[in-house]
């Protein structure tokens, strides 16, 4: 499936590359800011400006553009036929006092629905959002949950309740085709929506079914609730403080989904899910897993593994303290030289010991310090260049394999810990 993914990706950037682009020399008015920017011949005008936008952090609503002493009003002018050529082409930001309704493009309903802050399930929602698209299944959104699953019914055209009971066992039978075949979303799921992860694994559709229509449902629902404040929007006194606010968060909507769609188009390999890098390592014959972390200060390792690596009789109890961060856990003592081997070569190293056994093994600063390495990620490898060492980072299969087995110890722990105190009250 990923590599089917990818393929496609390939393509569609390929495709991209190959059509025409301009340079345009652009000037923020009574500013000496100067920017060249790049874009395809067959933008248009407002194309153009949601991408200045981005640049010179001004509303495309408030842009004002100037070519020769002329201003440009056609937002649908396509830019190719502006003759720009070596002219510069000059920003006005001109605030809005007022911000009206024409200055909105007005929402098509149902397929372009804004939900504010609806809670469907992300893992749901992200799937379903790739439904129709198969090439973004896997994508981030960042949306709130409510449009990400909104993006699921654009495509939607059913005529009476038939067609759309068949929508659903359709999107029934996609969702227990994803998510069955992959225990690292489904464990995800499980935490995001717990009712609808237990509906998938029970095996029982109908309650699946069930579920779907209700998102359905709400999705039809919140897409008229959402018409009618429009409507009311167009009626009222636009010159209302709190009409201005309900306008303006409309804009504001309407921007960040014009900035997903530009993502889409020219940064479609940041809507991946991005996995941190760990590798391989070896200790006292010990294989461990090493998360690679630039952010912590100290190489850090929980009792337990310091255990199972017969580190402990060198572990420096004078050296007790507090390690904080994301959470705080009690350090037990420092390790001042330990060996370490990677790729069949040995390095000694520093590592802390700390009592929370869910943190396992990592690879910080001070080490990466006092080796001198260097993350390659064109190579995907850590590097130590002073003792020649290329330590591989895990494939993205290899870390969903590690999840898993994460997720399982930590289930396996919580039952033993139940059964323990369950024991200690019985006595």
């Amino acid at each position: 499936m990923k590599k089917h993914i990818n393929s496609k990706l390939k393509k569609k950037i390929k495709t991209k590359t190959e059509k025409k682009k301009m340079k345009i020399l652009v000037n923020l008015e009574d500013t000496e800011k100067f920017e060249e920017v790049e874009i395809e011949e067959s933008s248009s005008v407002f194309e153009l400006k949601m991408f200045l936008q981005t640049i010179f952090n001004i509303p495309y609503y408030e842009m004002q553009l100037k070519l020769n002493n002329q201003i440009i009003n056609d937002p649908n002018f396509p830019i190719k036929d502006l003759s720009i050529g070596s002219n510069v082409l000059y920003i006005k930001h001109v605030p809005s006092q007022t911000i009206t309704s024409s200055q909105i493009f007005q929402p098509q309903f149902p397929q372009n629905q804004n939900f504010g802050n609806n809670s469907l399930g992300s893992m749901f929602d992200q799937f379903m959002s790739g439904v129709n698209n198969p090439g973004r299944q896997n994508f981030q959104q960042p949306m709130s949950i409510a449009q990400q699953f909104s993006l699921a019914m654009q495509n939607l055209n059913y005529q009476n309740n038939k067609a759309k009971e068949l929508y659903i066992k359709e999107r029934v039978k996609e969702l227990k085709d994803r998510f069955l075949t992959s225990p690292d979303d489904l464990n995800q799921l499980f935490e995001s929506d717990p009712n609808l992860a237990e509906a998938i694994v029970s095996g029982n559709d109908a309650k699946l079914e069930e579920i779907v229509k209700q998102k359905v449902n709400q999705v039809e629902e919140n897409a008229k609730k959402e018409q009618i404040e429009y409507l009311k929007l167009m009626k009222a006194d636009q010159n209302d403080p709190n009409v201005q606010k309900k306008i303006a968060e409309i804009i504001r909507k309407k921007n960040i989904n014009e900035n997903l769609k530009y993502a889409e188009e020219f940064l479609p390999e940041t809507l991946f899910t991005v996995h941190m890098l760990y590798i391989n390592i070896e200790i006292n014959k010990k294989k461990v897993i090493a998360l690679v972390d630039t952010g912590a200060q100290s190489t850090i390792m929980c009792k337990k593994l310091a255990e199972e690596c017969d580190l402990m009789n060198l572990c420096d109890e004078r050296y007790q303290g507090i390690a904080t961060g994301v959470g705080t856990s009690r350090i037990l003592g420092v390790i001042h030289a330990a060996q370490l081997k990677i790729n069949e070569k040995f390095l000694m190293c520093k590592i802390t010991v700390i009592e929370n056994n869910a943190i396992g093994c990592i690879f910080g600063l001070d080490n990466m310090r006092s080796h001198g390495c260097t993350i390659d990620l064109r190579k995907g490898a850590l590097l130590f260049p002073s003792a020649g060492i290329e330590a591989k980072f895990l494939s993205d299969g290899e870390i969903k394999k590690l999840k898993v087995e994460e997720h399982k110890n930590a289930e396996n722990e919580a039952i033993k810990k139940a059964k323990e105190e369950s024991l200690k009250g019985k006595k």
